[in-house]
């Protein structure tokens, strides 16, 4: 156990500032596995690069509340350690706001802000040591963005506060891409132009809307693009392309040189990485995925985003009745269910229809489930769906036998479906 912090805090001060702004993110948001799964922090902590996301999630949390732990002060110490870790342990591990934690501590808000600044920096630090993380050239704050000598929160915690804020009150729904993109090329406008950046935007007309709070979108695009604008100079194209890929929406963002630089052309400004690193969290916090690319002459991001399309379930049962109760079961949920009441029948809609997920029964009249289990098997590479058995029978073995990918006994519960569906499809979200 360490009974100080002062070594760690004197070395924290030399980490990059979207290296800290991560770290605070992912401790603000210690229990959201979907905040951690996709958190850029994530990427990094399984040795298995393979390992699903919940797995790293899971994984992140645990280095996160060892690096906590560590800093946990011998029984007898005092002063900036026991109140840095207490303060640290109170707002990321116990969930209690600044106010209660002043109250508890009987500390002021400053002292509060600063006591928590210092135990993120040294879980940072920590971090930075154990961690496989890309090495960012690291840049010494100054004195006037570092809360550690200074009485009032500094610009990384004044935007982690507000992006804890923010997420709570998210609201998710179907938000047009393209729209919310040419809103904000018009709203940087002058800039592009500042800059010398000329601006072509490419993405079909039958593009899906995403599942996105509009206004958090807005602000990750906008602080995406400032960022990018400032970090290179002379004449630039930036090229903006969104594609469908499988259930998720991809914009790609590309800013590469297009003549010789002239003398007059503004120089790169100085960036500390806030605004990336703010626009990583809001893309995060809407279930999203950022990444980036520099290298000398060009800057390169790709965002991925749910579709609001909603998946496809294809039900084959002869008893329409259990089709309405799973209609009833998903109401709430954004899927599109569709009842078959034969094989034949389903068969039938397969020629144009491509579900996500088929539910098969298996005691039905003329053409049993193992019957229509081996017809789809037929089909090949023509449905890709997983097949889950729908049977009284527990014949789980049988079932993946004969080629089935799960099995779910009736009678089927509300809580038992949407696990199953969890499983194959992924998050539920919301109808909207």
């Amino acid at each position: 156990m360490m009974s100080s912090q002062t070594d760690f805090l004197a070395e924290a001060e030399a980490l990059p500032a979207d290296f800290l702004f991560a770290v605070r993110t992912a401790l603000m948001h210690l229990y959201d596995n979907a905040f951690l799964q996709n958190h850029p922090l994530a990427a990094h902590v399984a040795a298995n690069a393979s390992g699903d996301r919940l797995t790293r999630a899971q994984d992140l949390r645990r280095i996160l509340l060892d690096c906590i732990e560590q800093l946990r002060p011998q029984p007898a110490a005092h002063g900036d350690a026991a109140r840095a870790y207490a303060v640290l342990t109170y707002r990321c591990v116990d969930g209690l706001t600044i106010e209660e934690i002043e109250e508890k501590l009987g500390l002021s808000r400053r002292q509060t802000y600063r006591e928590h600044t210092k135990g993120v920096e040294a879980v940072a630090r920590q971090l930075w040591d154990q961690l496989p993380v890309p090495r960012l050239p690291s840049r010494q704050p100054p004195a006037s963005e570092t809360l550690t000598g200074s009485e009032t929160p500094s610009r990384q915690a004044l935007a982690a506060a507000e992006l804890e804020r923010l997420g709570k009150e998210a609201r998710r729904e179907p938000v047009s891409l393209p729209e919310v993109l040419e809103g904000v090329c018009q709203l940087l406008a002058a800039r592009f132009q500042q800059r010398g950046i000329r601006v072509t935007q490419t993405a079909p007309n039958t593009l899906p809307p995403v599942v996105a709070d509009r206004t958090l979108l807005r602000q990750a695009l906008i602080n995406l693009l400032s960022h990018a604008v400032d970090t290179v100079c002379g004449p630039h194209e930036l090229s903006m392309s969104a594609h469908e890929s499988g259930k998720s929406l991809s914009l790609s963002i590309v800013l590469v040189p297009t003549a010789e630089h002239a003398a007059d052309t503004p120089t790169p400004l100085l960036r500390e990485g806030v605004a990336l690193a703010v626009a990583q969290s809001l893309i995060t916090a809407q279930g999203g995925e950022l990444t980036f690319h520099q290298s000398e002459d060009a800057w390169q991001a790709t965002i991925e985003l749910a579709t609001a399309r909603p998946p496809t379930i294809l039900i084959i049962d002869d008893n329409q009745d259990l089709v309405e109760l799973f209609r009833r079961y998903l109401a709430g949920h954004r899927l599109h269910i569709v009842g078959a009441n034969s094989g034949s029948e389903a068969l039938a809609m397969l020629q144009q229809l491509t579900p996500q997920l088929i539910l098969l029964d298996v005691m039905m009249p003329q053409q049993d489930g193992w019957e229509v289990l081996q017809s789809l098997n037929e089909l090949g590479n023509t449905v890709t769906a997983p097949v889950v058995v729908c049977s009284v029978l527990r014949e789980h073995e049988l079932a993946l036998s004969l080629g089935a990918n799960d099995t779910l006994v009736k009678p089927i519960s509300q809580p038992a479906l949407l696990d199953l569906l969890r499983r194959w499809l992924g998050p539920l979200h919301p109808s909207v």
